[in-house]
């Protein structure tokens, strides 16, 4: 077996709000193992962005703050560092890919020089190396020109040509993990399957571990090796893709898949709609946070939140009335 890239342990992060502390991210714990890719999936606000800022050192406080767990990066816990260690740590062995490249990137400062400005900061390069560095990758990631492009604003990109530029920024210090947060939202399909080629082969070419955040399960299992799913602040199962799609254990799971549109299924049959809405984080009932939307939950469901259990090799799952083999697809 590889080596493991990331451990997260017990991680927890709250939000301050109105209604109370809002456990965005609950007792979260994965391991991410050297040129794997984990898809992180689950309904909005099921806490995966916050886990992605919460493992880059990037939570806003206020009112957001870290208040449990460990973050192991290539066997350094790196919730025991300084700010400033922290910072050393997330822009070199860590990049990430935002949303919304339009957000992220300087508007005010050209593409090329805030690509380069990092390798000088953070790498020692001088402007020369620096340059040609980043039109380097400027090349790598698909951006034509890159020569001339150097010198251009975000504006004069297009969307699929910012969202490369992220790329290049995330990859200019090599990182061991990149984190990509939903990058794909806002693309048509055809940019969308070209940078999902691009992340492919960028890890493969620098066996770089990915963590891939997304609602689309299809890209999920076109990308990933396994799977996270949230509900609520908490992981509920991880596995393997074929694993999840072929033999999910969570009724969460179960139903997220069933809710995906299938060639098989006629014009005329409805997608499988989950019943209710995700609970409020700052008020969470006793018990399974899934067990009131749940269509088959058992009187322990309402009164003890599961634990992850091993239902497999490497296959785990948090629910008392766990699906046979075959059940939930």
């Amino acid at each position: 077996m590889a080596d493991a890239v990331l451990e997260i342990k017990n991680l927890e992060t709250h939000l301050a709000s109105r209604e109370g502390t809002v456990k965005a991210v609950n007792d979260v714990s994965f391991t991410l193992l050297q040129g794997e890719t984990l898809g992180i999936v689950g309904e909005s606000g099921s806490g995966k962005t916050m886990t992605a800022l919460s493992i880059m050192g990037l939570v806003p406080n206020p009112p957001g703050e870290i208040v449990g767990g460990n973050v192991i990066l290539d066997g350094e816990n790196i919730t025991e560092l300084s700010d400033k260690e922290v910072r050393r740590r997330r822009s070199t062995k860590m990049g990430m890919i935002f949303q919304d490249p339009a957000t992220s990137l300087n508007p005010t400062m050209k593409v090329g020089p805030q690509i380069s400005e990092t390798m000088q900061l953070h790498l020692g390069h001088d402007e020369q190396t620096a340059r040609k560095r980043t039109v380097e990758i400027l090349e790598r990631v698909g951006i034509p020109s890159p020569e001339s492009r150097y010198y251009d604003y975000p504006y004069q990109f297009s969307g699929g040509m910012r969202q490369r530029a992220m790329i290049a920024i995330a990859l200019s210090c090599d990182p061991l993990l990149l984190i990509a947060d939903e990058p794909t939202t806002a693309l048509d399909v055809t940019v969308q399957a070209q940078l999902l080629d691009l992340v492919r082969d960028l890890k493969d070419e620098r066996g770089m571990s990915v963590i891939w955040i997304t609602h689309d399960l299809g890209v999920v299992a076109e990308l990933c090796d396994r799977v996270a799913v949230m509900y609520a602040g908490h992981i509920v199962e991880t596995g393997s893709v074929e694993q999840i799609f072929a033999s999910p254990k969570h009724r969460y799971t179960s139903l997220l898949l069933k809710s995906l549109p299938s060639m098989e299924k006629r014009e005329t049959d409805r997608l499988t709609a989950i019943a209710g809405l995700p609970p409020s984080l700052a008020t969470l009932k006793p018990g399974c946070p899934f067990a009131r939307r749940c269509d088959a939950p058992v009187d322990r469901c309402l009164e003890e939140n599961p634990a992850l259990t091993e239902v497999g090799e490497r296959h785990f799952a948090a629910c008392w009335n766990t699906l046979s083999d075959g059940q939930g697809t």
